[in-house]
């Protein structure tokens, strides 16, 4: 808290003659200073509208003024001044404008918008992402801890998978739940579940994926499967099929990105 409180000071968000009162002197008793009740009202006055450098109407904004507009933002006091940050010229919808983009990679690219890269989201429930996925390239398997996802097919056809919650004690793989989608086709991940799409053809993809959370998150099954310590750990896991020399060696081989090349398909697209 002090050092939030620090950081308003120097983005001006706090009158200069505000007193910080500390954690301890926050609390009610005998023998401690006046309670809670006596912070000095932070919110007398509106914060000063964040103008954005010049960087902030690029494509990618400064990470320095993204934080800046994120503080400025989460410290507003009121809906009329977030928006008096986000437009502090009605006239220049910068702050309220994202740039999605491809970084054409050999597998395709997934570009978010999520609070920490766009700060407007603050205060809402939503977050996007715009998926570009070359020829034969997998959204590897993957679950959103704190959002529900709806995704559409924008262009191409893409093979979506989404694998069912099953009873813990019961042996077996888990049901998975196929669907084909075409452009303008769209289907439902839920929270936490894991899903996966690839594109099976020898052309590009591209989706959309709406958020109902501005921070969804994202977790990839296999390497966090695979991070796990110790070895002895993986190998009960899996039933001991598995030696501890072949955990380093499939350790050594996820992909990093989240998008990656499905060999079979990639040999007949001729990649």
């Amino acid at each position: 808290m002090f050092s939030l409180i620090i950081t308003a000071f120097l983005l001006g968000l706090v009158p200069a003659n505000a007193r910080v009162i500390s954690n301890q002197q926050a609390l009610v008793g005998p023998s401690c200073s006046p309670p809670l009740t006596s912070v000095p009202d932070l919110t007398s006055s509106s914060p000063p509208p964040f103008r954005p450098s010049a960087s902030t109407s690029s494509a990618l904004p400064s990470p320095s003024d993204n934080n800046a507009l994120l503080l400025a933002l989460q410290l507003a006091s009121s809906e009329a001044d977030r928006l008096a940050i986000l437009l502090p010229d009605p006239a220049d919808p910068a702050n309220i404008t994202h740039t999605f983009i491809n970084n054409t990679g050999t597998s395709g690219t997934i570009s978010l918008a999520s609070v920490d890269v766009f700060p407007a989201l603050v205060g809402t429930n939503v977050a996007m992402a715009i998926g570009f996925l070359n020829p034969c390239s997998l959204n590897t398997p993957h679950s959103h801890p704190r959002g529900n996802e709806f995704f559409t097919v924008v262009q191409g056809r893409l093979q979506a998978g989404l694998i069912l919650e099953g009873n813990p004690v019961t042996a077996g793989p888990l049901a998975q739940v196929n669907k084909t989608l075409t452009p303008y086709e769209g289907m439902l991940f839920p929270q936490g579940m894991v899903h996966f799409q690839f594109n099976p053809e020898c052309e590009p993809a591209v989706f959309a994926a709406a958020f109902d959370n501005n921070d969804p998150g994202r977790i990839q099954i296999a390497r966090t499967f695979f991070s796990v310590r110790p070895d002895s750990v993986i190998k009960s896991s899996v039933g001991e099929t598995i030696t501890p020399k072949e955990i380093a060696a499939l350790r050594g081989h996820i992909p990093s990105s989240v998008v990656t090349l499905i060999a079979e398909c990639a040999a007949r697209c001729g990649i």
